[in-house]
């Protein structure tokens, strides 16, 4: 099978755009299929995908740049016009500054019939069944918007049609996901490898269904070019083994949540609920002595202990296997007393919430690097964590993943639509989850589904994957009914399912 079409048990490679450049090149070096054969596969690939993904269609606008993006768009629109389908292009670049491949495929379409339009205004209507094809910025994107780019991605944006985009939306970053001004797109057609942005940042929201053709690249041409990071599927991951007969509850790990600070108590709980849920056999939860009754009323399966103090939580931490910090801890002296005691126990950590602000603070386990604890920051947390802007972090999540990892050892979770994973032997970037997932409690939730698939023995990483990827699932089960309204709790009953 081929490396870049692997079965599904099998993660996908993620190149930058650079790398890819480089792909293709070894392509029509090695291969020894030109540059233009490559760009009609591309244009024909894109047309047949449009074609059966909106079997209706009756009439197509193609947006066209100067490079070999635009070149795929004039493809198709050559190829469109030959199958008799209405087609009007809009030229982003004048044709006398168009240069090679590019060159060729708008002679292509001009000479198969497509109607070919400078201004925005010239084309037609868009009717009910017609389809809007971006090919106007390519992997080469940086930077700031140019005219006549900029309007051009505004009136596709307006347009009540669908969109495909030809390798990647236009105005995305290819390699961080990041964008200002971009194309939405229904669904991508991308070529020779899979772009990391397609799978980061405004990625997922961006590119819609992604569809990936390698346009006859040789396993051997895979082979030379090393992937940024690797896409991990619900099929790809490691799961947990199935329990012998004569399982007991010592087997399978021994957790404790330490947080819930006054009026926080709710978010400590739903951690070791969700503890619980995926599998752990022991539970405890150190807390505010308020919060101890509600929990024996909400869960009496866990060993809820009341703490005022780090001096009080100490001997607790003897026995855990895991200790999940941060749900609910808040930011007070007594919070900053707990995480103390708790970041320096004999057992594997996960931090989240305000043990990672805390930490950020720099006041309180200074200077510590552990190999076996799992950070699990949202944007404005890693921000922290590495005393720079939100912006920063969003514009590069990888490297600001990176870099967190590189300061506290471990395994970082940087949360969002692409979720990146940095661990000693790479990275990983799970999709997976729904807009619904934005509301208080979810990553409570995955604090303690990673400690708990850490108490049952996984190794760090492939426990961080793993909790991911069971989370966003248990997410879009719970979706079925809708997105709105849909509450951390709700994912309970389907991480349970999922899990074994």
């Amino acid at each position: 099978m081929d490396s870049q079409n692997p079965s599904p048990s099998t993660p996908q490679p993620l190149y930058s755009a650079e790398a890819v450049r480089q792909l293709d090149r070894l392509v029509i070096g090695q291969q020894q299929i030109p540059a233009i054969v490559l760009m009609k596969r591309a244009g024909r690939a894109a047309l047949d995908f449009l074609r059966s993904r909106w079997p209706e269609v009756d009439a197509i606008q193609v947006f066209c740049g100067g490079g070999n993006n635009g070149g795929d768009g004039y493809v198709m629109a050559g190829l469109a016009a030959q199958r008799q389908i209405p087609v009007t292009v809009f030229v982003g670049m004048p044709a006398n500054k168009l240069k090679g491949e590019a060159l060729e495929a708008y002679g292509f379409a001009e000479r198969e019939g497509a109607t070919l339009v400078t201004r925005l205004e010239e084309l037609p209507a868009v009717g009910k069944n017609t389809v809007l094809v971006d090919a106007l910025l390519g992997t080469g994107f940086s930077g700031e918007l140019r005219a006549p780019m900029g309007a051009a991605i505004a009136h596709i944006n307006r347009a009540s049609a669908p969109v495909l985009a030809v390798d990647l939306p236009s105005g995305l970053n290819a390699d961080s996901g990041f964008a200002v001004d971009a194309v939405n797109a229904d669904a991508t057609v991308t070529f020779i490898g899979r772009k990391a942005g397609l799978f980061l940042g405004r990625g997922p929201a961006l590119a819609g269904e992604v569809i990936f053709e390698d346009l006859g690249a040789a396993s051997e041409v895979y082979a030379q070019m090393p992937a940024l990071l690797t896409r991990q599927t619900g099929d790809s991951l490691e799961r947990l083994p199935a329990r012998a007969a004569d399982s007991y509850k010592n087997q399978f790990g021994h957790v404790m949540v330490v947080g819930g600070d006054h009026g926080f108590g709710g978010a400590a709980l739903m951690a070791a609920e969700a503890a619980a849920r995926a599998g752990s056999g022991l539970i405890s939860l150190a807390t505010r002595p308020e919060h101890v009754m509600a929990s024996l009323t909400r869960r009496p399966e866990v060993m809820a202990h009341p703490v005022v103090s780090g001096q009080e939580l100490e001997p607790l931490l003897e026995t855990p296997d895991v200790i999940a910090v941060g749900p609910g801890l808040g930011r007070s002296p007594w919070s900053e007393q707990l995480l103390a005691r708790a970041g320096r126990a004999n057992a594997a950590l996960v931090l989240d919430a305000d043990a990672l602000n805390i930490l950020a603070g720099g006041r309180v386990l200074a200077g510590i690097r552990r190999d076996d604890w799992v950070l699990t920051p949202h944007i404005g947390e890693a921000a922290r964590l590495l005393g720079v802007s939100n912006a920063e972090v969003t514009a590069d999540p990888i490297a600001a993943a990176k870099l967190i990892q590189e300061k506290f050892s471990g395994v970082v979770v940087l949360k969002g639509a692409g979720t990146v994973i940095v661990h000693a032997d790479g990275v990983d970037v799970i999709n997976t989850g729904n807009p619904g997932m934005a509301s208080g409690g979810m990553g409570d939730l995955l604090t303690g589904v990673i400690a708990a698939l850490i108490g049952q023995g996984m190794a760090l990483p492939a426990a961080a994957r793993l909790g991911v990827w069971l989370h966003g699932e248990a997410g879009n089960r719970a979706a079925a009914d809708g997105q709105r309204g849909l509450l951390a709790t709700d994912l309970l009953p389907h991480i349970r399912a999922l899990v074994d």
